[in-house]
This record gives structure tokens, sequence and C-alpha cells, in this order.
């Protein structure tokens, strides 16, 4: 069961926003040490080790968006990097330098631009959902020889770059 969060002006954002968690800002989360991994398994999150490190893909399947509330399924287990992790909205938010109403509008912004590559997503091929949002984009634009890109992989491209230029800037630390 997903944990409730206190309504806060911090729980609200991030039950509003979800994108450190369903693959848009990141494709995976590296464990850390003291993380417990059999715990972490036991809970339902698939690991993967590559050369020692430890590390789930994204979307997490902790994950839950419901109506556009999120929540963290693991949410007093969740990984370390998950706990230590704010956003640059969530930073500003809690040092009392970016209002609310700014966090909430940018948030709505980006999922807004998600939706839209979501639909372009959809209209151009099937993709894998448990993947994170750049690998399925990065999948869909991947043509096979002798097949040209068309006015829907164009604008998927350049949504998706709008995308990832406003992640940057206003929520990735």
């Amino acid at each position: 069961m997903a944990a409730v969060l206190p309504n806060t002006p911090s729980a609200r954002l991030c039950g509003s926003c979800g994108m450190c968690c369903d693959g848009v800002l990141f494709h995976a989360v590296e464990l850390q040490k003291g993380d417990n991994t059999r715990q972490l398994a036991s809970l339902g999150i698939k690991l993967r080790s590559k050369k020692g490190v430890s590390s789930f893909l994204q979307p997490c399947s902790a994950h839950r968006d419901e109506a556009g509330a999120c929540s963290c399924a693991i949410y007093e287990q969740r990984p370390l990097r998950c706990k230590n992790f704010d956003c640059q909205q969530l930073r500003g938010l809690l040092s009392g330098s970016i209002p609310e109403t700014v966090a909430r509008e940018q948030v709505q912004q980006a999922r807004s631009q998600v939706e839209r590559i979501h639909g372009l997503l959809d209209r151009i091929t099937p993709t894998n959902p448990n993947r994170s949002l750049a690998h399925r984009v990065a999948n869909a634009l991947t043509l096979p020889p002798g097949v040209e890109r068309g006015a829907l992989h164009e604008e998927l491209e350049t949504t998706m770059k709008g995308l990832e230029l406003l992640l940057q800037k206003e929520f990735r630390v």
C-alpha cells in the first residue's frame, strides 16, 4: 500500500509530479551503500547488477499514478537515492525561493509536454511503457534502413528536445 504523505507544499508538489520515478527524469537509479538489495527485491524492485553496481530501471515498479496523484508503494523503505533526491523545484520550494504555485506551474508545463510526447509515440509506433521516456523516444526515432522520417518523427524529436531543455533547466540537479 502506498504511503499517505502529509498535506504540505512539498508533498503536494511531489504528489502532482512523479517525474523522478516515472522514467521522465531518469532512465535508472543506482543503489547506494546502505541500501538493502534483498529487501528492495522482496518489495518488487527489479534490480540489475553491472560491473558490481546495482541499479533499477525507470519507471520504478513502486511508482503509482492514479488520476494525476503520484505516490510510492514502498515510500518508507525506498532506496537512499530516492530519499535524498530533491529536484530544483522542490529545493526552491523548501528554501522559499520558489512559491508553490510557480513550482506546480513548472511541473504542469513539463507534464503537458510529456503527455504530448506520449500522444506522438502512440501515433508513431508501439513502445515499451516499462522503459524510460528517453529510451522510448529513441526507439521510435530509430527507423529501419530504407524507411524515412515523417512529420510526426520530426515533431517528436523537437518536442523531446524541448522537454529535455526544460528538465535540465528547471528540474535536474
